[in-house]
């Protein structure tokens, strides 16, 4: 005989109540599988959904909220955020892992978490009570071993900068915008396959990669300096995923003076991590920067006069001479994402009188700083 259970909203809670007060509650396997059965006995949606590490993404209910509904947002059994009464209650998780990161929306209950980490990822559960009972599930995962936090970057005036928009599926995804400084600045839809740029103040230096989203800004100036943000929807409307960068364009110069003889050492000014690396080259022509060879090209000029602080990423040129000036630039590859951060020395070494021991012509070393960010986010 075929028998048809119904279990109610009070039944489940209490099953959960007594499974809490039990020895089982110190197995948070059985918990997580307990709260997820429920939500497939009362018809939960469950959604699969990708997203790079260090972007941010939003949870849509998707429903018309009512004044008086109770909204509990939940990551596998633990409570991240709930609206009850007219307040907005947010949880901080097990080792504080939510800590200001968490947003709920009190219109909407859509649930934002913020810079997506590895102990992000799992299923987010939403459960709405009241006129209208809803649940539904979300099923996160993360694309790629990679982590990004990078939201603040510096370039030089005249450079170009790429900013990423994280497209984890095509597949699932129809609409990409961009915006600077809370304006249209381009837009992908592949359902009307209609690619479009705004604001006048990119012509002929944006370009827009119509395939992973990303844009380039070529040449860029001053007055474009701000905050750029990119969101990206899922066709179903069930979720977005979005991430802010601001971009600083610089026109610092700074310039320093050295003997032949002396030794010289070119500072990053950067931290450097454990999984950070960089790479030096030189291009003797200061006028020709585009010109720099890694510095293994030299390697007979620089014989034993080279020293290279890998804790720092400094490098330190001994008893320099005058084929020493030129252009020094070093890429610093930053952990296991594709993102490189560039900074350029223009390095210009004054000779000695060999008769008086001073230095003839009265020429200063100029040192350039320039910093180039030739990031791909």
């Amino acid at each position: 005989m075929l028998g048809v259970f119904v279990v109610t909203d009070e039944a489940l809670n209490t099953l959960l109540i007594v499974f809490m007060k039990s020895n089982t509650y110190n197995n948070m396997k059985t918990i997580s599988l307990l709260f997820i059965i429920s939500l497939l006995i009362n018809g939960a949606v469950i959604e699969s959904v990708s997203v790079n590490i260090g972007f941010s993404i939003t949870f849509h209910t998707n429903t018309v909220i009512q004044s008086d509904d109770v909204i509990e947002w939940r990551h596998g059994y633990e409570l991240v955020a709930k609206r009850v009464r007219g307040s907005i209650f947010l949880f901080s998780g097990s080792e504080g892992r939510f800590t200001d990161r968490v947003k709920l929306n009190y219109e909407t209950g859509d649930l934002t978490i913020i810079e997506v980490r590895s102990e992000s990822i799992g299923d987010y559960n939403l459960q709405i009570t009241g006129e209208k009972n809803t649940r539904q599930t979300f099923s996160v995962s993360t694309r790629g071993g990679y982590t990004d936090h990078v939201t603040s970057l510096t370039v030089m005036e005249g450079d170009s900068v790429r900013l990423k928009a994280g497209v984890p599926d095509f597949e699932n995804y129809d609409v990409i915008r961009w915006r600077f400084e809370n304006s249209s600045l381009a837009e992908i839809n592949r359902k009307t396959e209609i690619i479009s740029t705004h604001d006048e103040r990119f012509r002929d230096r944006l370009e827009l990669d119509r395939w992973s989203a990303d844009i380039t800004i070529t040449n860029i100036t001053t007055d474009l300096s701000g905050l750029y943000e990119v969101k990206v929807d899922s066709n179903r409307g069930t979720h977005t995923i979005h991430r802010s960068y601001t971009v600083t364009v610089s026109d610092e110069v700074k310039s320093v003076s050295v003997m032949e003889g002396d030794s010289l050492t070119l500072h990053i000014d950067i931290p450097i991590q454990r999984d950070d690396h960089t790479d030096w080259g030189f291009g003797p022509d200061e006028l020709k920067p585009d010109s720099i060879q890694s510095l293994y090209r030299y390697s007979e000029r620089f014989r034993d006069r080279l020293q290279k602080d890998n804790e720092i990423g400094s490098l330190t040129i001994t008893n320099v001479t005058t084929e020493d000036s030129g252009v020094y630039q070093v890429r610093i590859i930053m952990g296991n994402f594709p993102q490189s951060i560039k900074k350029r020395f223009i390095v210009t070494v004054t000779a000695r009188d060999r008769s008086s021991g001073v230095s003839l012509g009265g020429s200063c070393v100029g040192v350039l700083l320039v910093l180039v960010s030739s990031q791909v986010l």
